[in-house]
């Protein structure tokens, strides 16, 4: 899904039907004042992922690294990586590590990183690939732009159906089945 798609459903939650019309048609040209609020979703955009990542459904990598010496340093990594998770060697065993302020230290020549990280920020033409519908990402970008705005009241409805609708996708997520029963 696109950040721009995205951005137009935030639209029509927050009655900005001439920025989602003027997105929605490639051919127009926006103004400055719509280029200042196309900026303004796609910082909400961003809170809103981070958000995402750090309170309801963390981003996880996992990264194959080459070393001679036993450190790592983190700016080889894709991302920059918040909390290392798990590292594991060519074989799949557990190998020791510990982790520094910039570099990651593990006692082997080829490992692989599991880590907790950031998302990366995104721009309007860019996309993202996730289980999280654009729906919710949208109502988390209606509520930071009514709190923007301080339109506290408003923020707060949106606040509601964010939270339940990433607590709903949890919950489905996280859902157990439980074995047939027999008759005794």
């Amino acid at each position: 899904m696109s950040i721009k798609d995205i951005i137009i459903l935030a639209c029509s939650f927050t009655e900005n039907e001439e920025l989602k019309e003027a997105l929605s048609s490639n051919t127009a040209s926006l103004d400055e004042k719509q280029t200042d609020l196309v900026n303004m979703f796609v910082e909400c955009f961003n809170l809103i992922a981070n958000e995402i990542a750090s309170d309801y459904i963390p981003h996880y990598e996992r990264e194959t690294l080459v070393t001679n010496d036993f450190k790592i340093n983190y700016s080889s990594f894709s991302s920059v990586p918040l909390k290392i998770v798990s590292v594991v060697d060519k074989n799949g065993h557990k190998v020791r590590f510990k982790a520094f302020d910039d570099y990651l230290m593990a006692l082997a020549s080829e490992v692989t990183v599991t880590y907790l990280s950031q998302p990366e920020e995104k721009g309007l033409n860019d996309s993202v690939a996730s289980v999280i519908p654009m729906r919710i990402y949208a109502y988390g970008m209606a509520r930071e732009y009514y709190l923007m705005q301080t339109l506290y009241e408003e923020a707060d409805i949106w606040q509601e159906r964010f939270v339940q609708a990433l607590q709903s996708l949890s919950r489905r997520k996280n859902e157990t089945m439980m074995p047939a029963r027999r008759w005794l």
